[in-house]
């Protein structure tokens, strides 16, 4: 027998198909959660015909939407309305898109000013997120693509976002120490990091000592939003040859002035 002769299985392989089913459970999600936002409150059997789903199936993602506050059904009649969290979540949106459209000319004034590149983050859990850069046309320039993630407590950004967090927030954040060394000058243990914290906090603005990567620094500013709380930060990367100790609080007050742009025209107050 030839191996032309030899029949494929017929299908998609059995591992495709065990991958692509939490994708499946998703879509479906989704799907039902779009349609119950665009009802005043639909059943579950009206939404199983719009889906073309089965009952129970439909059954168990409504039951997991609503363990997360994403809908609720109502006690009197049963039927399915979105919940708090969809409203919570949606609404992070406008807010997202506000300050990029905001922090983009800053960003954009910000490197120009400093010839260094300029970067806009936030933090999730411990992590810094990258959301927007404006490069420097220096060819040795640092690099952040939106949507890149660093450590908090070796990065501009993550320790000036904590520094002027409220106190729990901030506990909680250094709760998780000791972090992650990554060169000889990474502050890791919860003490050195509180001076840090203190030390950003009476200058405004702070920055890391190659404490991510040798031969590269970051300044990073808060940004506040118009209940003067920090949302984000704004920062200045570059090569320690272009960011010398004695340029350290030339830079960081120019970017402490962005930032104070940015939080101003989020409604942030004069005295954030």
């Amino acid at each position: 027998m030839s191996a032309a002769d030899i029949k494929k299985p017929r299908g998609r392989p059995r591992q495709t198909a065990i991958e692509s089913a939490p994708a499946k459970a998703l879509d479906k999600g989704l799907s039902a959660l779009r349609r119950i936002a665009e009802s005043d409150g639909i059943s579950l059997n009206d939404l199983s015909l719009d889906l073309e789903m089965p009952l129970a199936t439909l059954h168990r993602l409504l039951l997991t939407l609503e363990s997360h506050g994403f809908v609720r059904q109502s006690k009197s009649d049963a039927t399915w309305s979105i919940g708090i969290e969809a409203f919570r979540v949606g609404s992070a949106f406008p807010r997202a898109a506000k300050l990029l459209s905001i922090a983009r000319p800053v960003l954009k004034d910000l490197a120009l000013k400093t010839g260094e590149t300029a970067n806009l983050g936030v933090i999730d859990q411990s992590e810094v997120i990258f959301i927007a850069q404006h490069e420097t046309h220096h060819a040795i320039r640092a690099f952040f693509r939106p949507g890149s993630r660093s450590s908090w407590h070796s990065s501009g950004i993550g320790k000036v976002i904590v520094a002027f967090s409220d106190p729990l927030d901030q506990r909680s954040q250094l709760e998780k120490a000791p972090f992650e060394q990554f060169t000889q000058h990474t502050l890791v243990q919860v003490d050195e990091l509180i001076q840090e914290l203190k030390r950003i906090r009476n200058v405004g603005y702070a920055f890391d000592q190659e404490e991510r990567f040798i031969g590269m620094r970051c300044i990073g500013a808060p940004v506040f939003n118009s209940n003067n709380q920090v949302v984000a930060g704004i920062s200045i990367s570059g090569p320690v040859a272009r960011m010398s100790d004695e340029l350290i609080v030339q830079l960081g007050q120019e970017t402490a002035r962005h930032g104070e742009e940015i939080s101003k025209q989020l409604g942030a107050g004069a005295d954030s």
